[in-house]
């Protein structure tokens, strides 16, 4: 069975909708051990997004910063924040909901009171890019019980349960927005600068992974030096600019290999490998098998 993936455009935008304009929100219940080598990539979309961990735990990094979630605690990641999550090396698996959704469910619409009082100075300032949720912090976890409420709805869809999800989320948003007024969060501007380079080196090379393609490119198309770009890569990214596109490349290679009728060698060369056999190799590195082999396990 194909395991899960995250699809990004050209700009690092996941392309997949959470949701649709009449009702923007999705929640699910995921393992990191459903997606292709057990984590899910960094990447970043315009809905905000809330996790439970159910069972397990997981190293969640927002930007800069990582997270330990263990079972029961949870995390706010904000609009356009890159993110992504591996299980803990303590932890075979993490199983998790993430509630994904749109803040216009919360202030209805655009230049509202509502927007501008409590979502705007939630989602804009930079330095609000994510909050911790523990179930020992009495408010805290109020808003996991609210996202455990949330997802049961989702899964039982009664009558009104659209209503009912929309009113839970709105309490939601007044904990989330108390908790940040609370808090001694100060602004990190040196923080943001990276985060918009790392999101300009990430952009380059997922427009350009097809060509051959040099550390000092990369850290040209974000304006730094190449120690530069290599260090907040790993800062924000934890690989390489190298590493990170070798692993896209595989990643985009994926479905290509799925097509009955497409050479291997071709699509080696449709992703940017100089080689079929340097192909192999990379792909075994991180694929566990070779690409022959992973043909025939999705093979239908």
């Amino acid at each position: 069975m194909m395991r899960k993936s995250i699809a990004t455009n050209n700009q690092g935008f996941e392309e997949r909708h959470h949701g649709d304009y009449r009702f923007p929100f999705e929640v699910s219940r995921d393992s990191l051990s459903e997606y292709e080598q057990g984590f899910f990539e960094c990447h970043w979309h315009p809905e905000v997004e809330f996790t439970v961990v159910l069972e397990g735990s997981m190293l969640y990094q927002v930007n800069d910063t990582v997270y330990e979630l263990s079972e029961g605690s949870g995390l706010f990641a904000n609009a356009n924040s890159l993110h992504s999550a591996r299980a803990h090396e303590d932890s075979r698996d993490c199983t998790y909901i993430a509630v994904i959704f749109n803040p216009v469910l919360v202030f209805g619409h655009e230049r509202s009171a509502i927007e501008e009082k409590y979502v705007r100075t939630v989602t804009e300032p930079p330095h609000l890019a994510s909050m911790h949720l523990s179930p020992e912090i009495g408010w805290q976890r109020q808003m996991i019980q609210l996202l455990m409420e949330i997802h049961q709805q989702d899964e039982q869809r009664g009558i009104c349960y659209e209503l009912i999800i929309k009113s839970k989320l709105c309490e939601l948003w007044a904990l989330l927005f108390q908790g940040f007024q609370g808090s001694s969060l100060r602004s990190q501007s040196s923080a943001t600068r990276s985060v918009l380079r790392v999101k300009q080196a990430l952009q380059f090379i997922q427009n350009h992974y097809q060509n051959k393609l040099t550390l000092e490119e990369i850290a040209a198309a974000c304006n730094l030096s190449k120690s530069e770009c290599s260090r907040f890569f790993k800062k924000m990214v934890r690989q390489s600019p190298f590493e990170y596109l070798l692993h896209y490349r595989i990643q985009k290679s994926l479905p290509l290999l799925l097509d009955p009728d497409s050479n291997i060698t071709e699509v080696s060369e449709q992703v940017g490998f100089s080689s079929v056999s340097y192909y192999a190799e990379i792909f075994r590195r991180y694929m566990k098998c070779s690409p022959t082999e992973y043909r025939k396990q999705h093979k239908k």
